[in-house]
């Protein structure tokens, strides 16, 4: 399996040096992503191109992962695993298993439509991670809007639209993140949203904002047109500052939390 590894970041786990992984294969094809190559690889095998995005290493197989994992354990604090969509890998068990013997503490970046898999790993002693962080892409009504596939699309037919259980699936992990406290041990939780034109209005952040918790650490990054999965997005003009403040200002005010803007890696 191949995956993209950046080797030293110190934007992707808040306030410790880390490495990240970047698994393949995802259940959501946000127009905007520009990880295409990533997503869209299959989750057993991975892309087999190079990892195109600024300071990152190229597309390396699973095992470069945990040689580097041992190798740098001496210097890194943390590790983060991301996607893609990181819960739909079968690699996520080692790799923080692998994490945790070289004594660092685990982030898990998620999309939020997969509660059932992050439950098990939030009551599991030996696999809950130590931060999590969720990828809000809009409000939990506008989800029909983003892409899917094919598998999960079929799969989510049966009963209900794939919207309807989008929707359903990320409110169950936002209530289920609000119960800290039922979790094996303390978990550090982070939300975070890109500023899309198209996905994310005032309304949006309003509607986002019901869901999460009084003090939230709620996150915004822009949006960066260049290298969108739907090249048709390329064209957005992304918000203006003015645009981007105003629109952290209206978090703030439903958040009394810590609502801010700051580069993120976003899928």
């Amino acid at each position: 399996m191949n995956v993209g590894l950046q080797k030293t970041t110190l934007v992707n786990y808040p306030h410790r040096v880390a490495a990240a992984v970047f698994l393949p294969g995802c259940n959501l094809r946000c127009p905007y992503c520009y990880n295409g190559a990533l997503v869209c690889a299959p989750v057993f095998e991975g892309p087999a191109c190079k990892f195109s995005q600024p300071g990152a290493d190229d597309y390396v197989p699973i095992e470069a992962v945990y040689e580097h994992i041992e190798k740098r354990k001496s210097v890194l604090q943390g590790f983060v695993i991301s996607g893609g969509e990181a819960l739909l890998s079968p690699v996520l068990p080692e790799l923080i298993l692998r994490a945790r013997k070289a004594g660092l503490a685990v982030k898990l970046d998620t999309n939020g439509l997969l509660p059932d898999a992050l439950s098990a790993l939030l009551h599991d002693q030996a696999l809950c991670p130590d931060m999590v962080a969720v990828d809000i892409k809009t409000a939990p009504s506008r989800y029909g809007e983003l892409g899917m596939s094919r598998t999960i699309a079929a799969a989510s037919s049966v009963r209900q639209s794939a919207a309807q259980c989008r929707e359903a699936a990320l409110k169950r992990t936002l209530m289920m993140l609000r119960q800290k406290e039922t979790f094996c041990r303390p978990v550090e939780i982070e939300y975070r949203t890109v500023l899309v034109p198209a996905l994310v209005t005032a309304e949006d952040v309003c509607a986002i904002s019901e869901l999460l918790p009084s003090d939230a650490s709620w996150f915004f990054a822009p949006f960066l047109p260049g290298n969108c999965l739907d090249p048709a997005w390329n064209a957005i003009r992304p918000y203006t500052q003015a645009e981007t403040e105003a629109l952290i200002r209206l978090a703030q005010t439903k958040i009394p939390g810590y609502c801010q803007c700051r580069w993120l890696r976003t899928n």
